[in-house]
């Protein structure tokens, strides 16, 4: 095949993908639907790594490891999207974040400090820069210190207010699925 002919080609599986994906996004609205009824978490560890092992186990292993990522990111905006639908769950979490540190989040900033940790074979600042991306948030500040038993401790800058869609989005998706996220300082 000449190269047009392999583009000519790409279009129509993206076509295919995409009438896939809004499919997929609107099981996604579903599933949050139930949540927000039965007060599920849209995270569940362990699902999702059964989803991976069962759909990746026989894909040649040239291109696995592509595909085992294209699930995970695909996976976290289905959450993204799912934590959209969510407001009561985007209220609790942010409630409970901006009180542990004992900050008023309608006080005037123009950023929000946050920090949490990992261990350094867990994706979790792949998580924050792909959805502090999708949700359109810049991240102004980085820090990563290591502990002697391996983990990893962020502290991060976004810019925004935690009154703002975005934020309150991704803040939530955050604090449901890193480790020992909070919500350091508003400046």
């Amino acid at each position: 095949m000449s190269l047009d002919e392999i583009r000519h080609h790409i279009d129509g599986v993206d076509a295919q993908m995409k009438k896939l994906f809004l499919e997929r996004m609107d099981c996604a609205r579903q599933v949050a639907e139930e949540k927000a009824k039965t007060g599920g978490d849209v995270f569940v560890p362990s699902r999702e790594e059964a989803i991976l092992a069962a759909r990746t186990e026989d894909v040649d292993p040239a291109c696995q490891a592509e595909y085992a990522w294209f699930l995970r990111l695909l996976m976290s905006i289905s959450r993204r999207y799912q934590y959209g639908l969510l407001p009561e769950m985007q209220k609790s979490v942010l409630e409970a974040v901006s009180g542990q540190a004992g900050l008023d989040p309608a006080a005037p900033h123009t950023q929000v400090r946050i920090s949490f940790a990992c261990r350094p074979q867990e994706p979790k600042l792949a998580l924050l820069a792909n959805m502090a991306a999708l949700n359109g948030v810049t991240v102004t500040g980085l820090n990563l210190t290591t502990g002697e038993d391996g983990t990893q401790q962020f502290t991060a800058a976004l810019a925004g207010h935690m009154g703002q869609d975005s934020m309150r989005r991704l803040l939530c998706q955050l604090g449901k699925e890193l480790d020992d996220f909070s919500v350091i300082g508003l400046d």
